[in-house]
């Protein structure tokens, strides 16, 4: 006995299929928009942070990268800009952060995690 195929059961799926395919495909433009304006974002508060260490930091201190202290963690380098503030350097609480975010990015794989 031979099995009739339901053509509208077909067609139906087929439509549904390129409806749902086309709507990932549409969408997916804007995902990647969304990964590019965050990662560039991310590029710019490093760009301002960077600023605000060049103005703040390298009067004293030749350079981010200290080879006789590694392993330093983000709480290290809160401790150490809180230390820098009893030698006169002179941050708001945005500006540290940003110092901080900054010195522990730079060094990220060579840093432990702060446990």
């Amino acid at each position: 006995m031979k099995q009739m195929i339901n053509w509208k059961l077909v067609l139906v799926g087929v439509i549904c299929s390129a409806f749902l395919l086309g709507g990932i495909l549409l969408r997916e433009p804007d995902v990647i928009a969304a990964q590019k304006s965050k990662s560039a974002a991310k590029r710019e508060g490093q760009i301002k942070a960077f600023q605000v260490y060049q103005q703040k930091c390298l009067g004293c201190h030749d350079s981010v990268a200290d080879p006789e202290k590694p392993g330093r963690t983000r709480d290290d380098w809160h401790l150490i800009i809180n230390i820098m503030h009893d030698y006169g350097l002179d941050l708001t609480e945005e500006q540290g952060e940003q110092i901080i975010d900054l010195l522990y990015d730079l060094r990220r794989g060579l840093e432990r995690e702060a446990g």
